[in-house]
């Protein structure tokens, strides 16, 4: 296959693996795989290569409709630029590395195959790419998405409408929190929006404001504003897959004590080292989940700030 040949040719050269790991060369890269995952593939590439775009485009394999926020190759060379639309669907839908981001580990993956999740709420909905990954492998699935950042929200929104499923894909304008009310949040950074520390605590306030600053000197982007938060205990969260993915926000859920009463037979969870409030944040998410009453655990990444790990209980999908 030529992906196999040129893998080869950048192997045997250090100019070509360069090139390649250069800022330039990852846009590059990165164009050339998801143009392969919509059908609309020169107007992806267009939209890679050409000034900066928003547009729709219909998955190659699944007709599910989704929305790219295109940066232009010239934006790539700008530290911390990228808005990651195309990376995160490249690695949801491309398998990045060999593996496919949400990719439910072999045991649970042919028990949701045989008997497929009909609810499932997603909290950090983001653009709608997770959506999309759940209507493309299972179809008939209805979906709650929870999104507070509203750059974010309004392409959410236009990929809901792009699908039209007749009410099956339900969006709340708010973040997922362990009680209702508002929360300051850091919004207009892309994926990595999230909420900040409780301001109505003093010592919390301070470190809240430390956390933004460094937040917003990486990003560049990032200002705080405030929005709508939701008691997850109060959703209804009696559904079959529960995907949480919430930038750190994550830690105020599996640290209430209401966390064994989740509902959800299967989670799939991002977790982040941000807000942890133990060291090692894989190894406290571990535990949380644990107690949480999910006996069956595994791991699908784990790096040094963050991870993603199935979890469930001995009957998946079962409601």
């Amino acid at each position: 296959m030529l992906t196999d040949t040129l893998r080869k040719a950048i192997s045997r050269s250090e100019l070509l693996r360069r090139v390649v790991k250069s800022p330039v060369g990852q846009h590059l890269v990165q164009t050339a795989r998801g143009a392969l995952l919509v059908k609309e593939s020169p107007r992806f590439v267009a939209g890679q290569l050409g000034p900066a775009r928003t547009a729709g485009y219909e998955l190659r394999n699944s007709g599910v409709r989704i929305v790219i926020r295109h940066e232009s190759v010239l934006a790539a060379l700008r530290p911390a630029s990228a808005t990651a639309d195309v990376h995160i669907l490249n690695e949801i839908f491309g398998a990045t590395g060999g593996q496919y981001a949400y990719e439910p580990p072999p045991a649970l993956a042919s028990a949701l195959d045989a008997e497929p999740p009909r609810t499932v709420m997603d909290l950090g909905g983001n653009i709608g790419l997770f959506g999309a990954y759940v209507l493309s492998r299972w179809h008939g699935a209805a979906l709650h998405s929870y999104e507070p950042d509203p750059a974010n929200l309004r392409i959410l929104t236009r990929v809901v409408e792009a699908n039209d499923l007749g009410g099956r894909w339900l969006v709340t304008d708010a973040a997922v929190a362990n009680r209702p009310g508002e929360m300051m949040f850091v919004a207009d950074l892309f994926a990595e929006s999230h909420l900040v520390s409780d301001p109505t605590d003093d010592d919390h306030a301070t470190s809240a404001t430390a956390e933004l600053d460094g937040t917003a000197a990486a990003g560049g982007e990032g200002h705080t504003i405030k929005v709508h938060t939701v008691d997850l205990f109060d959703e209804d969260h009696n559904v079959d897959l529960l995907k949480m993915d919430i930038e750190g926000g994550e830690w105020s859920i599996l640290t209430d004590p209401r966390a064994p009463s989740l509902q959800a037979d299967v989670l799939v969870l991002e977790w982040h080292a941000r807000g942890c409030p133990e060291p090692d944040a894989h190894k406290t998410a571990v535990r949380l989940v644990g107690e949480a009453g999910y006996s069956h655990l595994e791991d699908v990444e784990v790096g040094t700030h963050n991870g993603v790990l199935w979890a469930w209980r001995d009957r998946p999908a079962s409601n």
